[in-house]
């Protein structure tokens, strides 16, 4: 049976952005790109075409783990700075169409205010650092593509299960996102990642415990949501 994603264009986001202090310095997050590669292979495997926009140095599909996908289904973009991720956005994405956009990627949400051509001499004792916050990436998504069947992810610390899937629908209301996929840090390692889908009116989906559990049920998600 031919999967209703065959054909379909659908964009992923990955890893994380740098925020640059100097000429080789840069601050960032843990994020590895690992939860949207699974999404990225099992979208492929249904046929879709795949937009992976990925932090410098995170992981990506695997195209010849698919025996049975063309390399045209896949298209990789790699990007460092959340301007970056931006621009491609803006200006070399935004006149295309995407019937899904899934929104995984660690954005930054402060970088430094100035980045130093040099770099900064280590004699110092001391080095103060100033944060700038950053736009909300997800706002900019929904604006380009009002359209698109969008999928945020959120991620907390240390919260309890009422506390996490009420922040996940706050943030679905608050981006316009079609769906939500909730995680706790203290849940997630190399053998595990626990998540819940959270979709309007606090409705779910099963609890998923794996990266792979979790892409194979966001695609069948999507395989109900998108005709």
């Amino acid at each position: 049976m031919i999967s209703t994603l065959n054909g379909k264009n659908i964009l992923v986001t990955a890893g994380s952005t740098r925020g640059y202090l100097d000429a080789v310095r840069f601050i960032t997050n843990i994020s590895t790109g690992r939860l949207s590669q699974e999404i990225a292979m099992e979208a492929l495997v249904h046929g879709a075409h795949v937009t992976y926009v990925h932090g410098k140095g995170s992981v990506v599909p695997e195209i010849e783990e698919c025996s049975d996908i063309m390399p045209y289904h896949l298209e990789l973009i790699e990007i460092e700075t959340n301007k970056d991720l931006e621009d491609t956005f803006q200006l070399s994405l935004r006149n295309r169409n995407f019937d899904v956009i899934v929104h995984a990627m660690a954005v930054a949400d402060y970088v430094p205010d100035e980045r130093q051509s040099d770099k900064i001499s280590s004699e110092n004792e001391e080095l103060i650092i100033k944060l700038v916050k950053t736009r909300k990436v997800i706002n900019i998504i929904r604006n380009i593509w009002p359209e698109s069947y969008l999928v945020g992810f959120k991620l907390v610390v240390q919260k309890r299960r009422e506390e996490l899937l009420q922040i996940a629908q706050d943030f679905l209301t608050q981006s316009a996102a079609d769906l939500i996929i909730a995680n706790d840090s203290r849940d997630i390692s190399d053998k595990r990642h626990v998540a819940y889908f959270v979709c309007n009116n606090l409705e779910m989906t099963n609890l998923f415990c794996s990266k792979k559990e979790i892409a194979n049920g966001l695609i069948h998600h999507l395989e109900q949501q998108v005709r």
